[in-house]
């Protein structure tokens, strides 16, 4: 044998080396302990009809779940519940299927309509052996939170949004205080009870209920914020969470003003683009149609046909009654059309649909559950004065949305500041999944950057397009979040993902 030869490898009975442990916790199946009914029907009309389903069978079970301490002992000590809705694709499975909690954002996306929108929307396989339940918050369902007056929800969105002195905030500052007392007095000992933190502790008794020894879930703003805080809290029954458009609890008041700022003036600019494209009728330049809109209406606001229908009888709309219909459908891509035809038809002299859809987001049960919650998680209480500075710098460099931004550090002014001021969050050992959009005026990527950095062992995925969270926007999106959920792949820090 030639001694230059390798040596043929000597046999070897040995096992091989078992592969490195996974960083995620495993996906386990469960049964939930609760009684669902069946409730499609129901929903369905609620959400605006079978498009929200987008050709998929979905079935959808409802259920509550009694909250604030008494659950998980077995003896309700609370009247408190939370709706739960069970999302599946075709009939409800019989056997146990993993559980992944969908959280929205309270105030603008409740927790059933985002898992609906995932189910319809997110990859098909993410329900293959998964069942997505919608989780709502106390004060979300239909009765809940109801203590501020259409008039003062009315006064506070039609507040000009160029006002930057102290008389001309004077308005804004008079109806938020109307909100704060009215609030105080209809929901009294419970006020401070709608929180993020009273969120999060009424989600891990959802998770008993779920069957769930570790919570998989997807949140989205204030839903994220939730579900960091519930893992902060309970780090041993963390399971895998996908936390879209997350919040920075601790962000002073006028960077968060600035930054959503900015990011509604690329939201403009994008959804002129689109409109453009799209052949919409605000023409060949629609930012500038919005633009005029805006300062028209700052002289001369339109007053609503005596045959027109609203909450507020003898209602004008004013820029600021535009901005705040403005702001939140910049975030809704899918309600650009119709943003548009009612942009145009007011610039046209015709209110209707700015009536109809300013009547719509401060009517429809979100409105005083959004700004209670805000309020009591917010600690900073500017003054009057602060913010005509604030508004002045920002209506010097912006001709739609003026001070707007700035000014909604008025609106909390006059409630009580919470005894626990919000802390940052540090994040935990599993690997959490963060989502940021570029241009979300709600909580832009800015904000989300500023949380990670700070947040141990999460990974950050931005994406470069518009609207209010990211998931299941685009392929690139919905393919990261997929293999996160469901094929252990933590994606590397500093991902970006196209428009």
């Amino acid at each position: 044998m030639n001694s230059d030869e390798p040596a043929a490898p000597a046999p070897s009975s040995a096992a091989p080396a078992p592969p490195p442990p996974s960083l995620l916790p495993p996906l386990i199946a469960s049964r939930p302990q609760l009684d669902f009914v069946d409730c499609t029907a129901g929903q369905l009309a609620r959400l605006g009809g079978a498009a929200v389903f987008a050709g998929r069978d979905l079935r959808l079970g409802c259920a509550t779940v009694p909250v604030g301490g008494g659950y998980a002992s077995g003896s309700v000590t609370s009247a408190a519940e939370v709706d739960v809705t069970r999302v599946s694709l075709g009939p409800a499975p019989d056997a146990p299927t993993v559980p992944i909690a969908v959280l929205g954002d309270p105030g603008r996306r409740s927790g059933v309509e985002q898992a609906v929108r995932l189910a319809a929307r997110a990859p098909a396989d993410l329900l293959d052996g998964r069942t997505l339940y919608g989780v709502d918050v106390r004060g979300a369902a239909a009765g809940g939170v109801d203590c501020i007056t259409p008039t003062t929800r009315a006064a506070i969105a039609d507040a000009d949004p160029a006002a930057a002195d102290p008389a001309a905030l004077a308005p804004l500052a008079a109806a938020a205080a109307t909100a704060a007392r009215t609030c105080s007095q209809l929901l009294e000992d419970s006020l401070t009870e709608y929180d993020t933190a009273t969120d999060a502790d009424d989600l891990d008794q959802v998770r008993r209920a779920l069957g769930a020894v570790r919570l998989h879930a997807v949140g989205l703003g204030g839903g994220a914020a939730t579900l960091a805080r519930w893992a902060q809290d309970h780090p041993e029954q963390q399971g895998r969470l996908v936390l879209d458009a997350l919040p920075d609890p601790t962000a002073a008041a006028g960077l968060t003003a600035d930054q959503r700022g900015d990011a509604a003036r690329r939201a403009l600019d994008a959804f002129a683009q689109n409109c453009v494209a799209t052949g919409c009728a605000l023409g060949a330049d629609p930012r500038g149609a919005v633009t005029d809109l805006v300062a028209r209406l700052r002289t001369a606001p339109l007053p609503a046909s005596p045959s027109a229908t609203g909450s507020v009888p003898g209602r004008r709309v004013t820029a600021g009654t535009v901005v705040s219909v403005l702001v939140p459908g910049l975030a809704d891509p899918d309600g650009w059309p119709a943003l548009a035809t009612a942009l145009a038809a007011a610039r046209a002299g015709d209110p209707a649909g700015v009536l109809a859809l300013a009547d719509r987001a401060e009517n429809d049960g979100g409105f005083d559950l959004g700004l209670v919650s805000a309020c009591n998680d917010e600690a900073e209480r500017p003054t009057v004065d602060q913010v005509a500075q604030a508004a002045a710098r920002a209506r010097g460099v912006d001709p739609v949305f003026g001070g707007w931004f700035a000014q909604r550090a008025l609106v909390c002014s006059s409630w009580p500041v919470p005894t626990d001021p919000p802390t940052p969050l540090a994040g935990t050992a599993v690997p959490t999944l963060l989502l940021g959009t570029s241009a979300d005026p709600l909580v832009p990527l800015a904000e989300s950057q500023r949380v990670s950095a700070g947040m141990q062992g999460s990974a950050l995925v931005s994406w470069l397009g518009t609207g209010h969270g990211a998931y299941p926007a685009t392929p690139c999106i919905s393919g990261i979040v997929d293999d996160y959920l469901l094929r252990e792949d933590v994606p590397r820090e500093e991902t970006v993902c196209p428009p």
